[in-house]
């Protein structure tokens, strides 16, 4: 069983690591640097297990252990080349008016960036709260399976319904992914920068939202660091034509980027990230 189930992938995170195959990251709580490989940041001990309410050594101690971490695991498998595709593309001088992602792979980004929305801790605890425990518990379905359940000795039907919350929201095995469609309609750019670099964090997307009548709340504006040079940009602003091209931006705009993960709630985005300590400093130091 994983244990150590990380939030922001290594796939991810190593496209920030130094030539040593470490990264900096700055504590924002602690106010402390660490030199550290990806292995060693963003990740929690058992994250996307739900545990059974009442422990029965039949069931073990979690329910269908390591389920939603196995999911991950082949998606990152997907992801983990698309994004070395478009981080080769993007660095090579000659493709600068080329369009970097085919229908596929475009579909792929936008599932990628979901994915990396809805598997942090800070997001699993929103839908957390946001679960209507005791009302579901009405249902009659649900208390019908509950009386089968203590019956069999089975569990709880708490943990079930966690567990079943979960999977609905972390995969798509159920059409749960309520994110993607929506980041797939919009059009998009991949920042360029030839001066200073892009810096991370352990919620690595940033966002604004907007109220829709049909779906609530979804994201109108999406900023996702993928390299030191490079950023992807979701925008309703981007002309259909502009979309899917590179821009190269000046250090100026970078550091207003950059300064946003300073702004953010602590708790969201306590770890800033970045291949080096200076790029770190820079950021910090201008803010202060």
């Amino acid at each position: 069983m994983t244990k150590k189930q990380h939030y922001v992938p290594q796939f991810y995170l190593r496209n920030f690591t130094s030539d040593d195959n470490k990264l900096w990251v700055f504590d924002r709580v602690k106010e402390e640097y660490y030199f550290r490989t990806p292995k060693e940041v963003c990740y929690e001990k058992y994250l996307y297990e739900t545990p059974w309410k009442d422990e029965d050594p039949k069931l073990g101690k979690f329910v269908l252990e390591n389920q939603i971490e196995n999911y991950f695991a082949d998606k990152e498998g997907e992801y983990s080349p698309l994004l070395k595709r478009i981080i080769d593309i993007c660095r090579n001088p000659q493709n600068k008016n080329a369009l970097i992602c085919n229908h596929e792979e475009k579909e792929m980004l936008a599932s990628f960036v979901a994915n990396i929305f809805v598997r942090n801790p800070w997001s699993l605890r929103q839908i957390e709260s946001d679960l209507p425990l005791e009302e579901l518990k009405e249902n009659e379905e649900i208390q019908a399976i509950e009386q089968i359940i203590q019956i069999m000795g089975l569990g709880d039907i708490d943990s079930l319904v966690k567990a079943a919350d979960k999977r609905v929201w972390l995969t798509e095995e159920f059409d749960g992914s309520r994110l993607a469609p929506r980041i797939l309609e919009m059009n998009y750019t991949f920042l360029v920068s030839n001066g200073e670099p892009f810096i991370t964090s352990s919620f690595p997307a940033i966002y604004e939202l907007c109220d829709t009548e049909e779906r609530g709340l979804m994201p109108s504006n999406i900023y996702l660091p993928v390299h030191p040079q490079i950023a992807l940009l979701y925008n309703g602003t981007i002309p259909k034509m502009k979309s899917n091209r590179l821009k190269t931006i000046g250090e100026e705009i970078v550091h207003e980027l950059n300064s946003v993960y300073l702004k953010s709630d602590v708790e969201q985005m306590r770890f800033l990230i970045a291949r080096d300590k200076e790029s770190l400093r820079t950021v910090i130091e201008k803010e202060h």
